[in-house]
């Protein structure tokens, strides 16, 4: 799937992620690896503010889950910025997205 600022993701919800925050003009990366000693990549990365953003997809993936959970624990382990966000999330994404980046004092409107 290609986004509106060209990145190729993989699916329609990080397409609605990514086009949103190109949208709210801010500056952001896909896939990036985190810089820690694991071998971790984050779906998405605001360098202004040095957030994170997880788009936790397959809720009902039992080695989805397994996945989420070490990642979960490398964020709070390294006390990295994380904003989740899940299928309910992307439904009203505008509703829930400015506030949660609003928690790192990022303002989008």
């Amino acid at each position: 799937h290609r986004t509106k600022d060209g990145h190729y993701v993989r699916s329609r919800a990080e397409v609605i992620i990514d086009d949103t925050l190109y949208d709210y003009q801010l500056v952001h990366a896909y896939e990036k690896k985190v810089p820690i000693e694991e071998d971790l990549y984050t779906d998405f990365y605001l360098p202004n503010g040095k957030v994170y953003i997880e788009f936790w997809g397959l809720e009902k993936d039992p080695k989805y889950q397994k996945r989420k959970k070490i990642k979960q624990e490398l964020y709070k382990k390294y006390e990295l910025k994380l904003i989740e966000l899940t299928d309910e999330d992307i439904l009203n994404l505008d509703d829930h997205l400015p506030k949660k980046l609003l928690r790192y004092g990022i303002k989008v409107y």
